[in-house]
């Protein structure tokens, strides 16, 4: 009988103890394919967040913020070096502009409230009695993407009609659904601005009350109609990865200089990531724990029975066994045990990896609902970071995938061989004579 043979019978020599050793392999051998499947899932979620989330980097023209403000918009020049800057994918360039009662057919949308008129104050040089009522203005947004312009937590929906193509110069507009319905506006419909007849493309709905007031056109249109050629008062660049922001930012602060105010999603992209690699490190741990434990559970095993088979071994050696025999069937048993309770380790990982990732991920979640303070303002700014972690989250799915199986079993092979590594030192140690003689 070789030494292969040998050792997988000698693994079955004591079925309650087999059984008991299977066992416990294949509880340790199942948690570690589960922590590999939420790691490797978490994973796939991390590098999908990073392509995704706060990779958003705003360029302003220094000192402006919407119509509030001086400077000077940016110009062709600046967004030219903006768009070759390394690591954005895309952007988005807008140049926002206001119609007054004379420059369209319009009838604004919006009611000015007491925070309107008091911005519109300073419109009329007339003594502050004598002044006329305030009117409200409609917003013209020209953009190179209609699609980008939204509102936070909302998107751009048509309600009517088709986009329009922002890389034009088409005397066309989408319409907000308020703007729409105040001047009984459909598609295919016109209406002047700044001299020039529109025509309606598309009627759009944000669920933002400002937003849905205005109008959104061509960005070269806007530039032309309102003779403002090359200007641009907002880039939206959208990174590669937000590993990559910081050094964005400080690219186009140093190409740019004092000419424009930059800002970024960097601290939202990186709390969406933190609260992730938490638990795959949480996980990884899982991972080294369990083999560990694997590894343990077949050293003891196969200490205890080199030390019952002393004789044995001894006479094997006696009648011409040699070191490397002797340590190969040891080997061959406690690969064997590593096995069978892989075998029954692994169904029992693909059946609880589902269940195992969901529950470290509640934990997580439940973690991150944890209010750390603000008010106001910092705290719905809070919440907001808050609910796009949770939707992270939330959306992580698990999957056993064949390179996670493989894994799973190369870190059974690594058990075998790391728990009949001291025993077989044991073994190499034992002199048959010595043996005989005790015995």
């Amino acid at each position: 009988m070789n030494v292969v043979s040998r050792g997988t019978r000698n693994a079955f020599r004591s079925p309650l103890r087999t059984g008991a050793i299977v066992l416990m392999l294949a509880i340790s051998i199942g948690l570690i394919l589960s922590m590999l499947v939420a790691r490797g899932s978490v994973n796939a979620k991390i590098n999908d967040v990073k392509a995704t989330a706060g990779t958003a980097v705003t360029i302003s023209p220094a000192g402006i913020m919407g119509f509030a403000g001086g400077g000077n918009p940016l110009t062709n020049d600046q967004v030219a070096t903006i768009t070759k800057t390394a690591h954005i994918a895309s952007t988005s360039a807008t140049l926002s502009d206001q119609l007054g009662t004379t420059d369209t057919n319009l009838v604004a949308s919006l009611e000015l409230g007491s925070f309107g008129r008091r911005q519109q104050r300073f419109n009329s040089s007339a003594p502050t009695s004598a002044r006329p009522a305030p009117t409200p203005r409609t917003t013209v947004t020209g953009t190179t993407n209609p699609n980008s312009i939204s509102s936070s937590g909302s998107t751009l929906k048509l309600t009517q009609g088709a986009t329009i193509d922002g890389s034009s110069s088409q005397l066309v507009a989408l319409v907000g659904s308020s703007l729409a319905t105040k001047n009984n506006l459909t598609v295919g419909n016109t209406f002047t601005a700044y001299g020039k007849t529109v025509t309606v493309m598309g009627i759009f709905q944000t669920g933002n009350t400002f937003q849905d007031s205005g109008l959104i056109m061509p960005l070269a249109t806007v530039q032309n109609i309102t003779d403002q050629a090359g200007a641009v008062t907002s880039v939206v660049a959208t990174v590669d990865s937000s590993d990559h922001v910081d050094a964005v930012v400080a690219s186009l602060k140093s190409a740019l200089g004092d000419k424009a105010d930059i800002t970024s999603q960097a601290a939202q992209a990186a709390a969406s990531v933190a609260s992730l690699e938490s638990i795959a490190s949480l996980a990884l741990a899982g991972v080294v724990g369990a083999t560990i434990a694997g590894a343990v559970i077949v050293l003891l095993a196969m200490v205890m029975i080199v030390r019952e088979r002393r004789r044995e071994i001894g006479v094997i050696k006696a009648i011409g066994g040699s070191n490397s025999k002797v340590i190969g069937q040891f080997v061959t048993e406690a690969l064997t045990l590593a096995i069978v309770g892989a075998i029954v380790g692994l169904g029992l990982g693909v059946v609880a990896s589902g269940p195992m990732t969901n529950s470290l991920i509640k934990s997580q979640a439940s973690t991150a609902q944890t209010p750390q303070g603000g008010i106001n303002g910092s705290a719905r700014a809070f919440r907001g970071g808050l609910n796009q972690i949770n939707t992270n989250l939330t959306e992580v799915t698990s999957s056993v995938t064949p390179q996670i199986f493989i894994s799973a079993i190369g870190i059974t092979l690594l058990i075998a061989v790391i728990g009949s590594a001291v025993p077989a030192w044991f073994i190499a140690r034992i002199r048959p004579a010595e043996v005989l003689r005790t015995e």
